[in-house]
């Protein structure tokens, strides 16, 4: 009983972990810089591509990415909880197939 919840939790955590990912697939990386210039500002998104820091002018309002990006920074701290729980639950499971003498099939 107890190794069908570690197990049925672990599937869970790893559906949410690979939807995260593709997810974030699409979601733009980086962060934006404002830059003022003759009394006005712009914003551009930075971020590294190739080994190379790189510039997107983004416009005179960039609210929408900002939160975009939010977005991206929310969902890398849940993936990165989700690994962490991923990793416990294996091991959890482990030590329940070694205590029960069980072979761990994947």
């Amino acid at each position: 009983m107890m190794v069908r919840k570690v197990e049925e939790r672990l599937e869970e955590v790893r559906k949410r972990r690979e939807t995260l990912e593709k997810e974030l697939k699409g979601l733009p990386s980086g962060h934006v810089e404002s830059k003022l210039v003759n009394g006005r500002t712009y914003y551009y998104l930075r971020y590294w591509e190739e080994g190379k820091l790189k510039s997107k002018y983004l416009g005179k309002d960039a609210k929408e990415h900002l939160a975009m990006l939010e977005k991206t920074n929310s969902m890398r701290r849940e993936i990165s909880v989700l690994r962490e729980e991923e990793k416990r639950l294996e091991k959890v499971l482990e030590r329940i197939l070694d205590a029960l003498g069980v072979e761990e099939s994947k």
